[in-house]
């Protein structure tokens, strides 16, 4: 078998088994097109030869309006948010299953970046994507939920 991605984003969506970059690009897409209360979606890597739980998650999320988005990774070594080149001066929030979670303010990326941080994660078995660059949590000063 192999791995396949677990991505879930609002309640009568439900679990989406993507297996190839051409799945990823649907999901992101329908992702952008969700409205504003379901931007943000989680994703893991599972191993369908094996009942064992995944050891990570990977958050998405997208900006339509401005092309860009966010990733955070939680595996066993510890919590990280994607590092973008700009800092916006807004608060970065978007809406997973209807509730905000705020997203550090430096932590844009482009929309390939983000499917590409999806498409490594399946491709790795679950490791954090090494496409995009990482900031631990513990670094970031603004208070996340």
């Amino acid at each position: 078998m192999g791995f396949v991605l677990e991505a879930s984003y609002k309640h009568d969506a439900g679990v989406q088994l993507l297996r190839t970059p051409v799945d990823i690009d649907r999901f992101i897409s329908e992702l952008l097109g969700a409205g504003p209360d379901y931007r943000a979606a989680t994703v893991y890597a599972i191993d369908e030869s094996t009942d064992a739980d995944p050891t990570h998650e990977l958050v998405v999320a997208v900006d339509p309006t401005r092309d860009l988005g966010s990733v955070r990774y939680a595996g066993e070594d510890g919590e990280f948010y994607s590092q973008g080149d700009t800092t916006n001066p807004d608060r970065i929030v978007y809406a997973y299953f209807g509730t905000g979670h705020e997203f550090p303010a430096n932590s844009e990326i482009t929309l390939n970046s983000v499917r590409l941080a999806m498409v490594e994660l399946l491709s790795s078995g679950g490791q954090i994507p090494q496409n995009i660059e990482w900031q631990p949590k513990e670094s970031i000063d603004l208070p996340l939920s």
